[in-house]
């Protein structure tokens, strides 16, 4: 009896983990498992309770992973909404659907009103709904707003959250009423509104990104358009004959400009012309248009006096172009005999070069459009074979550098003077060089005109 108690003894104690001994009394054998035995229930017990603490646990964090898991597939369906279409309004209905299966609410109501007033609902919404949110809607933060009971809405429980822009500006809300489970809403649904608050705030960001880059290529269109017809105002075939050769070109600063110029012979007349309107773009380029065709038009009916020309001209433009706006302006006419007759109406000098002289002629009249009823003064010059005329814009001389510097009318009157004995067109294309040369690279900062005429006898 005593071996096989021993080797009960034995066996309990390897169960326990402990090094056996060796007894000779069946009492106290009898003792000793009975210590043992208790011993190993209370670690079963304890393991036990153990195992019950860890399933709960386990239990608790696969409930969490579920309701997060949920959370997650909810915001990435609506990410694919929100991405499958352009235009905001689009996809709210779509959204309150998804919301609804992961939520449960009784009412959902997605409102917008970044451009123009648009509402979206599900479910069934109690008839003052309208009239809670214009009244309370003012009253609630910027943060995420959860009732238990709304007293105004059968005491629903309810989820507020306004949809905020980048810049906090308020372009609508999310509202929730009741679950149809008859609980709460949770801190899960408050993740969940919050979420899609943000993504429908970044989806009326984009559309709105996107409409001003449409617009702006829009408008990127119609410069080009407005620069093609701009440039079709300037002359395309120059005079040239025994008398005359000229040249001219005309670069705008930003893709239109104010500047203007012609030369173009009329009864045997040559007329040349270079204009400056107040600043640049669009609206120099409307006003400089206009200019342009009534300059023509009024050579034409004043039998090309350019006094008579002027003065009309002159009257126009203060009734057309507003306070705010003026021409500075350039003018001549040069007969086959060498006459040459100038009117400079606030305008850089007009150069007259030749192999012993540069000459300037300065301004002696207000500019174009500052005042009505103006007589206009004309100064008049007698040419020689090989005289060099010379006009142009105040974008040459105030040319930059990247130092700030100006290119100046010293560096202009000097290229003049190297090439003056060349052609009209090789001329304008040395002063054009020389002033990009000395801009190394700088961004040009006005429109820059040129005009050369070679009187020859």
């Amino acid at each position: 009896m005593i071996k096989r108690l021993q080797d009960v003894y034995e066996m309990l104690c390897r169960i326990s983990g402990k090094e056996p001994k060796v007894y000779e009394s069946e009492e106290k054998l009898l003792d000793v498992i009975e210590e043992e035995i208790e011993k190993i229930h209370a670690e079963i017990l304890a393991y036990k309770q153990e195992l019950e603490s860890s399933t709960i646990l386990i239990e608790s964090q696969l409930e969490e992973i579920t309701r997060l898991y949920e959370e997650i597939s909810t915001l990435f369906e609506i990410s694919k909404i929100i991405a499958s279409n352009i235009e905001t309004k689009q996809i709210l209905k779509p959204i309150l659907y998804t919301l609804k299966k992961a939520m449960g609410f009784k009412c959902g109501i997605i409102s917008l009103n970044y451009e123009r007033k648009v509402m979206e609902t599900v479910g069934t919404c109690p008839e003052n709904i309208n009239q809670l949110v214009s009244e309370d809607a003012e009253e609630f933060s910027s943060e995420t707003v959860i009732k238990e009971r709304c007293e105004k809405l059968n005491n629903e429980s309810i989820i507020f959250k306004y949809i905020s822009t980048a810049s906090d500006e308020k372009a609508g809300y999310l509202l929730f009423v009741g679950k149809e489970s008859g609980s709460i809403f949770t801190a899960g649904d408050k993740k969940i509104v919050e979420s899609t608050a943000q993504q429908i705030s970044g989806s009326i960001e984009r559309e709105i990104a996107l409409k001003e880059e449409i617009e702006r290529e829009r408008l990127n269109q119609q410069i080009e358009i407005a620069r093609n017809i701009q440039l079709n105002f300037f002359p395309k075939k120059f005079p040239r004959d025994d008398n005359f050769d000229s040249f001219g070109e005309s670069t705008p600063a930003i893709h239109v400009g104010g500047d203007y110029f012609d030369v173009f012979v009329k009864n045997d007349i040559l007329f040349g012309i270079v204009a400056d309107v107040s600043g640049k773009g669009l609206p120099a380029s409307l006003i400089m248009s206009s200019m342009r065709s009534a300059f023509k038009s009024l050579i034409e009916s004043t039998d090309g006096d350019l006094k008579r020309t002027f003065n009309s001209l002159n009257n126009m433009v203060s009734v057309d172009v507003g306070e705010d706006r003026f021409v500075t302006c350039v003018s001549f006419k040069i007969s086959r005999d060498g006459v040459l007759e100038v009117i400079n109406a606030g305008h850089d000098p007009l150069y007259i070069v030749n192999s012993s002289s540069i000459s300037k002629v300065e301004s002696t009249n207000t500019p174009l459009g500052m005042f009505e009823n103006m007589d206009f003064e004309i100064q008049t010059f007698q040419l020689s074979g090989g005289d060099l005329i010379f006009a142009y814009t105040d974008g040459i001389p105030e040319a930059r550098n990247l130092n700030g510097e100006e290119y100046d009318f010293e560096r202009l009157e000097r290229i003049l003077k190297k090439v003056y004995l060349l052609s009209a067109k090789e001329i304008i294309y040395n002063v054009e060089n020389d002033v990009l040369k000395f801009s190394q690279g700088a961004p040009q900062h006005d429109d820059m005109t040129l005009l050369a005429i070679k009187y020859f006898n």
